[in-house]
């Protein structure tokens, strides 16, 4: 009877984070229920739910309601509270003044009892597969409107009117396809992970974001820096990455001289030029470097040092570019350009002016947080410092599975800088979130010897 509760208890929290999952990235048609949107009202309902089914079994076994852990969980408890008072206040609103929402508010409330509920449950690999089986239902139907000029006025308008809403839901199959095919060692899974991976590097081409095309150039080159560089997950990783580069240099031509877009896009012949020569350059360095490893190395524990500290400097080199391009602003825009013009500076300002254009069009998601609650605001600012720091110190080589976990809950912290998430895949990344941060990964030991090669040395 104890192994069969025990089936029984873990397959109701398999079925609830499916159930999350799937009411997550397929729900998005924005339509209200009660003051609040539909899939926040059905997520409210499943976390109520699970949360009687929890409190049954405690009550079963005899057990003591879970406490509060650490000051992260005060935070969320805080937040609770107040988005609760704040609905009990608009309960008591004049009803002359409009129609009373609740969106905002439910918001938190959900993600706050999730949160408490995420934290108890522990990582399946499929829960990942999962993602990307509904990523690329959503994505069918999101390269259906690019591509045949489908009337989006129906259930995916809202997401499709948005790019910035958009990128952060295509951001998850990226990123997780790119993950897991990094990792995986079976042929036909690879290759599964891969096409995956190809569909959602198009999709968020046509999408046509300039921010997250620069994020998923980070993550690429984040890889194996915040993994352990093994030669195969590098090997993997740039395989993904020229993918990444092809395809995006080849949009110009299918924006500008085929028919197949029906989106408008600005993808120009300059860009495309300008990423193969990019292309190009690094593949020479890599190749290089690449030859030098001997044919009978076993590719899965040699730890490439030397290239990892090359990726680490080009990581900080296109952070510091990144950055340079925000915080210069219009200046950019007075660099000549033409003909007559020096190559680097046009090739500066073909860069600089389109992502400035798109951060103009977009609002950050903290502007948007604190234009509907100040104290929310703050509180949030308090959590995301307290997440932050416990991602750090859960981060490590030796786990590769919480690394993993950390590229999308990195990603997540970084785009509420730039645009406002969309709502409904919320859920999904306060997932990645929480396990980054709290789940208890053993650490792995290896073997250490070292080879050299024309003076390198390199940990096997």
């Amino acid at each position: 009877m104890k192994n069969k509760k025990i089936i029984s208890r873990t397959n109701i929290t398999e079925i609830f984070i499916a159930a999350v999952l799937m009411v997550s990235l397929i729900l998005v048609r924005e339509f209200e229920v009660a003051g609040m949107r539909l899939s926040y009202f059905l997520l409210l309902l499943l976390a109520l739910l699970y949360a009687g089914y929890q409190i049954r079994e405690r009550h079963e076994n005899g057990g003591r309601p879970g406490g509060l852990e650490c000051r992260a969980d005060v935070i969320v408890l805080a937040l609770l509270l107040w988005n609760l008072l704040s609905i009990m206040g608009k309960m008591f609103q004049d009803p002359d003044i409009g129609a009373i929402h609740y969106d905002f508010q439910a918001v938190w409330i959900v993600l706050g009892i999730l949160y408490f509920e995420f934290k108890r449950i522990k990582i399946r690999d499929w829960y990942f597969d999962l993602i990307l089986y509904a990523g690329l239902i959503m994505m069918g139907f999101i390269l259906f409107c690019y591509l045949c000029d489908w009337e989006t006025a129906g259930w995916l308008s809202g997401l499709l009117h948005d790019s910035g809403r958009t990128a952060s839901y295509l951001l998850l199959p990226c990123i997780v396809s790119a993950c897991r095919y990094c990792f995986c060692r079976d042929k036909i899974r690879s290759l599964f992970y891969l096409l995956v991976a190809a569909v959602s590097f198009f999709t968020l081409f046509i999408n046509y974001n300039i921010v997250s095309l620069w994020i998923m150039v980070f993550v690429f080159l984040a890889i194996p820096v915040l993994m352990r560089p093994t030669a195969e997950l590098v090997k993997r990783d740039m395989q993904l990455f020229f993918l990444y580069g092809f395809m995006l240099s080849n949009m110009s031509l299918l924006a500008n001289y085929t028919e197949l877009i029906q989106k408008e896009t600005m993808f120009s012949l300059e860009h495309s030029v300008y990423l193969e020569l990019l292309l190009a350059v690094g593949g020479v360095f890599f190749f290089r470097y690449w030859d030098r490893i001997p044919e009978d190395a076993d590719r899965e524990r040699l730890v490439l040092r030397r290239m990892r500290r090359g990726y680490q400097f080009l990581l900080k080199l296109l952070g510091l570019l990144f950055a340079g391009f925000v915080l210069g602003g219009e200046r950019w825009r007075e660099l000549p350009e033409g003909a007559g013009a020096p190559m680097g500076e046009v090739m500066v300002r073909s860069f600089a002016v389109p992502l400035l254009d798109e951060l103009k069009k977009g609002k950050s998601g903290w502007l948007y947080c604190l234009e509907n609650s100040r104290v929310t605001t703050l509180l949030l600012v308090v959590l995301t410092v307290l997440l932050t720091t416990k991602l750090r110190k859960n981060q490590s080589f030796a786990k590769p599975r919480t690394a993993g976990l950390f590229l999308p809950a990195a990603v997540f912290l970084v785009q509420v800088f730039f645009y406002v998430p969309d709502i409904n895949v919320l859920p999904v990344y306060l997932l990645f979130l929480i396990w980054a941060a709290f789940y208890r990964e053993e650490k792995q030991r290896f073997v250490v010897t070292k080879i050299n090669l024309n003076k390198e040395s390199m940990e096997k």
